[in-house]
């Protein structure tokens, strides 16, 4: 449908560019050690921006009929706000892996194969074991009336477990995920494998913490807590809004030196990973802040030309909306220190685990008070057990701008990827 809508497009608009999306989603769920759920769906989605007389217009459709797509835009676009929108030529494309056909060809019977080694692997735990598997498999293709006409193909595993034990009427639920976009790797299974196993010991004592503000070793898969503010105040919408913290802040220092920040999409076989963004700008690996200093901003095409910036490549398009600016990979780089390090640290404090709800969809401010779905008790640096229900509370630019410590492993968590690190004063109620 591509072709035949940007030369349509072409003849009625002074620019148009469009992105095509497929996908074929394969779902396993494992449940008590059965496979009891195999589904398989697909879906097909084109998102048309045109320019007209200067004002953008943008339509989605997931249909096929590319004359209809592009007279809503052209409808839309008469709504739009006058806008000076320069759509990039065609170029060469860095070379990134995003597509793995291992994982593409592998059969529900092959998928499932992951599942059972982890029940096999966690037999002797105790626990309630619920898995869910899912596979991805699509392309991205975009084009626009300058030359672009770039595609890409896309696989993505992802495989979640979760080992759950009711204890003293408390259900104590352990979660650990991997993904990628081939298929999981052996010994990517016996970390997660191990790392259960070490959370189920844990959980088989109970910790206190005194309400107040302490430390806490925040684990990646808790850092969404601190990152998300952070991903948010460095888009170029928030600057351009008023919204972002740091939109005045470029060449100044406003985190710990510990924290250096990039968004990488040319990552091998991350989630994020990508040639091109939607927009058809070529991807590149950006530093957003380096040793604490703001070094950049992502932009998509429309929010660089209002602000008078080079587009970063980071456009990303739904069918339906506009596109928006949005990071690909974010990676924190690692730190120095050991678990045992981290953990002496904290001292007397908290390791968060999970948090149980996700943010508020603006969260660029940085302030948060989120209920800790699994958080564990540290006393002179050791782990003492599972600690009840409790918020953890504070101002994600604030506490990482208090970095005591930070990890030097780092883990991915979906499309970031991130050492566990250590904040004091964050709030504990």
């Amino acid at each position: 449908m591509i072709s035949p809508l940007i030369e349509r497009a072409a003849r009625r608009a002074s620019q148009a560019d469009a992105v095509l999306k497929t996908d074929e989603s394969t779902i396993l769920e494992v449940v008590g050690g059965e496979l009891v759920r195999a589904t398989t769906s697909t879906s097909q989605g084109t998102n048309l921006r045109v320019i007209v007389e200067g004002r953008p217009g943008v339509a989605g459709s997931v249909g096929d009929d590319p004359e209809e797509l592009l007279q809503r835009a052209i409808t839309s676009a008469a709504l739009g706000e006058p806008t000076v929108l320069s759509l990039p030529f065609q170029t060469t494309l860095p070379v990134v892996v995003t597509h793995m056909p291992r994982a593409s060809a592998a059969t529900i019977s092959e998928l499932a194969t992951f599942c059972y080694l982890v029940r096999d692997r966690l037999s002797a735990e105790r626990a309630d074991l619920r898995m869910i598997l899912e596979r991805s498999v699509g392309s991205v293709r975009v084009a626009n009336t300058r030359g672009v006409d770039a595609s890409y193909d896309v696989s993505l595993v992802s495989l979640l477990v979760e080992a759950c034990r009711v204890r003293d009427g408390r259900r104590i639920a352990i979660e650990a995920r991997l993904c990628g976009a081939d298929l999981p790797a052996l010994s990517d299974v016996e970390q997660l494998v191990a790392m259960l196993r070490q959370r189920l010991a844990w959980a088989e004592r109970d910790a206190t913490t005194p309400p107040g503000r302490q430390r806490v070793l925040f684990l990646p898969s808790a850092l969404p807590a601190l990152l998300l503010p952070v991903e948010q105040a460095l888009a170029g919408k928030a600057a351009l809004g008023g919204d972002s913290p740091l939109a005045r802040r470029r060449g100044m220092r406003a985190y710990s030196e510990a924290v250096t920040l990039s968004d990488d999409p040319l990552v091998d076989g991350r989630p994020g990973s990508r040639p091109i963004d939607d927009e058809g700008v070529p991807s590149r690996m950006l530093t957003l802040v380096r040793a604490g200093q703001v070094e950049g901003l992502i932009y998509d095409l429309e929010t660089a030309s209002r602000v008078g910036a080079t587009p970063t490549g980071h456009g990303r398009r739904s069918t339906f909306g506009k596109p928006q600016p949005a990071c690909s990979n974010l990676v924190l780089e690692s730190g120095a220190s050991s678990w045992e390090e981290l953990l002496r640290a904290v001292g007397d404090g908290v390791v968060l685990e999970r948090i149980s709800q996700p943010q508020p969809s603006q969260v660029a401010g940085g302030t948060f008070a989120l209920p800790a779905a699994l958080a564990w008790g540290v006393a002179d640096g050791v782990i003492t057990g599972l600690l009840p229900e409790l918020t953890i509370a504070g101002n994600a630019h604030d506490l990482l701008n208090r970095v005591v410590a930070l990890g030097r492993d780092c883990l991915w968590v979906g499309s970031r990827c991130a050492p566990a690190l250590v904040v004091d004063g964050a709030s504990v109620f």
